[in-house]
């Protein structure tokens, strides 16, 4: 009994102490705003005076276009508060405070743009440059081989030639063949300038006019036989027949493909050996679909070899495959590349760039700054500081040197202006955002809601207030729907939450 007494008797003073200082509190705060000059004290920095109060609660009424849960997404849309799906209150949406603007814009806090590295750059008009760099192989031009071909049947008698790779002299020695056919054509022409010489003694113009004929003929055989015309004078001359006929190199070059032996048998028609001229190299490149509208015939081109370092061979553009290769979707491209000092050799890998020709007056965009959609490309233009618009662009060429690439533009923006080149994604995401949210916005025609008396548009004091809490009773009423129009049905399993 004493112990409930005791506990009693503390209540009491308790409540008899929190009276005295609440009496004490409210007493001090009366008398600061009596003395402060009718000045609404405030203990933090933001003081608010007494004659702007009233302010506060009339600050200029936002729009409030639509209700929604952003945990939920688009499909949660209603045009009054409510419960999402997920059981949570629905948050109202105000409309621009500078328009309503077209769907897909992004306003950015100015003091977000830094913290997001949103970045821009200007869309210029200037001159599209685009070197292009292409690697290859350097060959022997298919003008420059020489094939020693055997036209008459025998054996080969002293190969001179031996080994792939050396590198002779226009007229030096191949081989000696030993051809019954040949030796039999020596025979006749020898045969025939006996004829000849006696036709001269008696002085028989018929004779001598018919055995100069057959001579000649005789020799032409012998050439076609591959043997050389100072062979031929010379058994003509001595009238007598050589039974190894030697072959000599057509051009200065390098042996390659040497197919015979010695003393080894060989037919008609088969290639001996080959000799390859590389006073002109060819140098073959490829490069791809998107550099095929830079390059064209006649071009130079500085050639590179890892051989020479610091050196630079320089060349032209003489051939453009017209097929593309599928596989890997490129284009040979042939380059010529002198080589007087025959110090580039069939084989090596060389680095090519072609000085192509400069694109004038072109718009340019800098190519970080445009997004490709899948169907399309588009890039977001600042309107404002902190307020951006997509805009669908169209690109052509693109180009630049080392870091700076650029697009060419031929619809879409103009010099000038400013597009976004960092951060774009970001606000891609956004402005994606927001037009999916205005296809689920009631469409409400501006004239009805203005002239229907019975009608108001849903407002609140102030932005800062956050969504209508408590009863929906004195909440304001949506605007009237057009005739036909449905409101979308929240559900929680629709295909646009998340």
């Amino acid at each position: 009994m004493r112990r409930i007494i005791f506990i009693s008797g503390l209540v009491i003073v308790a409540a008899v102490g929190g009276l005295v200082a609440g009496l004490i509190l409210a007493s001090g705060s009366g008398n600061k705003f009596a003395g402060s000059g009718g000045t609404l004290s405030t203990t933090g920095p933001h003081a608010v005076p007494a004659g702007n109060a009233m302010a506060v609660k009339t600050s200029p009424k936002r729009k409030i276009l639509y209700y929604w849960d952003p945990m939920v997404g688009p499909s949660s849309i209603s045009p009054k508060p409510g419960i999402s799906s997920m059981g949570m209150a629905l948050i109202p949406v105000y409309a621009p405070s500078s328009g309503a603007g077209t769907p897909g814009e992004v306003t950015v806090d100015p003091a977000m743009v830094q913290d997001m590295g949103i970045q821009t750059a200007p869309v210029t008009l200037g001159t599209l440059v685009h070197p292009v760099r292409v690697v290859g192989y350097l060959r022997t031009p298919a003008p420059g081989r020489y094939s020693i071909t055997i036209r008459a049947s025998g054996w080969i008698g002293k190969l001179f030639a031996t080994t792939n790779g050396t590198t002779v002299k226009k007229g030096a020695r191949l081989f000696t063949l030993y051809s019954p056919a040949i030796l039999a054509a020596e025979e006749e022409l020898i045969a025939a300038q006996k004829a000849l010489a006696a036709a001269r003694k008696i002085a028989n113009h018929s004779a001598i006019r018919d055995t100069r004929e057959l001579v000649q003929s005789v020799e032409l055989r012998l050439y076609y036989l591959a043997v050389g015309w100072p062979q031929i004078k010379k058994i003509a001359r001595t009238l007598k027949p050589v039974e190894y006929v030697t072959f000599y190199s057509p051009t200065d070059g390098v042996l390659t493909d040497i197919k015979v032996h010695q003393k080894s048998q060989i037919t008609a028609g088969t290639t001996a050996m080959r000799v390859d001229t590389l006073s002109t190299l060819w140098l073959d490149a490829y490069v791809y679909e998107n550099q095929l509208p830079w390059i064209h015939m006649g071009q130079h081109v500085a050639a590179r070899i890892a051989a020479f370092p610091g050196h630079t061979f320089d060349g032209k553009i003489i051939f453009i495959d017209a097929f593309e290769n599928p596989r890997n979707h490129t284009t040979a491209v042939r380059i010529e590349l002198p080589n007087a000092r025959n110090e580039l050799r069939p084989g090596m890998y060389a680095l090519a760039d072609i000085h192509t020709t400069p694109f004038k007056h072109a718009i340019l965009i800098p190519r970080r700054a445009v997004i490709n959609s899948g169907t399309g490309e588009v890039t977001f233009v600042e309107i404002s500081h902190g307020h951006f618009d997509p805009v669908p662009v169209r690109t052509g060429l693109s180009g630049g040197i080392g870091m700076r690439h650029v697009l060419q533009v031929l619809s879409g923006v103009g010099p000038g202006q400013k597009v976004v080149t960092s951060g774009q994604f970001m606000i891609d995401v956004e402005s994606q955002l927001n037009e999916i949210k205005s296809r689920f916005m009631p469409k409400v025609p501006t004239t009805a809601a203005a002239t229907s008396p019975n009608k108001s548009t849903p407002t609140t004091p102030d932005a800062g207030e956050g969504p209508p809490g408590g009863s929906t009773d004195g909440a304001a009423k949506p605007a009237a729907m057009p005739k036909g129009m449905k409101m979308p049905v929240t559900k929680p399993n629709s295909a646009l939450s998340q």
